[in-house]
């Protein structure tokens, strides 16, 4: 039996222009200059309070909480302009069905994003049926902290070294890692491939054929 988890945004689905407008909502109510594109982009994967405190380390806790309320609701407003919200790569769903037919497989999702949001995509897309566990950012310390991939190792009843994580930046390479699992980097995510080898990603895929090599070549 083998477990495979992916992270979600930049992984599975492509939500760049709802993060980086909602960013910039929530750090201009307060008129604070926003990140570039490239640096909103390198903090998703963090939970939203930590990511918001690097962009703004000059604010308040109570300009924190402010912004982490506008973001939200930016977002939420973005989100409800489309079906979806967020484009699942081509690809993506393809695999998340073949994995998740195959019987020595277990599928799971850790994400940052809310439970709400995390809900939203494996609903929008009818793949919740495929997963057996499902982590955001409502239940748990954030990436890097190992926490969540250690409960999800726990809840499927693997061994970390039957595990494999599946992620776009390095706070994902660093979970997994801190875990004791393994680890695969997608270069079409929100970090640079550099950065997923820095932080220690076993693998690289390059696209999602690279990746359906790579998991069928992890046998555990």
């Amino acid at each position: 039996m083998r477990l495979i988890v992916f992270d979600c945004d930049g992984t599975l689905v492509d939500s760049q222009q709802t993060i980086i407008t909602a960013t910039e909502a929530a750090l201009g109510s307060h008129d604070f200059a926003s990140p570039d594109r490239r640096d909103i982009l390198y903090a998703v994967g963090l939970p939203v309070d930590v990511a918001m405190r690097r962009h703004a380390p000059e604010a308040t806790d109570d300009q924190i909480i402010n912004m982490l309320d506008i973001y939200r609701e930016t977002y939420q407003q973005l989100v409800q302009q489309d079906d979806r919200g967020q484009v699942m790569f081509e690809g993506m769903h393809e695999q998340i069905i073949k994995l998740g037919n195959m019987d020595d497989t277990l599928l799971g999702i850790i994400t940052m994003k809310s439970r709400r949001g995390l809900e939203r995509v494996v609903d929008a897309y009818d793949i919740r049926q495929y997963f057996q566990v499902l982590k955001s950012a409502d239940d748990g310390p954030g990436k890097p902290n190992p926490d969540l991939m250690l409960n999800a190792i726990r809840e499927t009843g693997v061994d970390a070294s039957q595990a494999l994580m599946v992620g776009d930046t390095s706070f994902d390479i660093l979970m997994a890692k801190a875990a004791g699992t393994k680890a695969i980097g997608v270069g079409w995510g929100y970090q640079t491939v550099e950065e997923l080898e820095e932080s220690g990603a076993d693998a690289i895929a390059a696209t999602p054929e690279d990746l359906n090599d790579l998991l069928v070549a992890f046998q555990p």
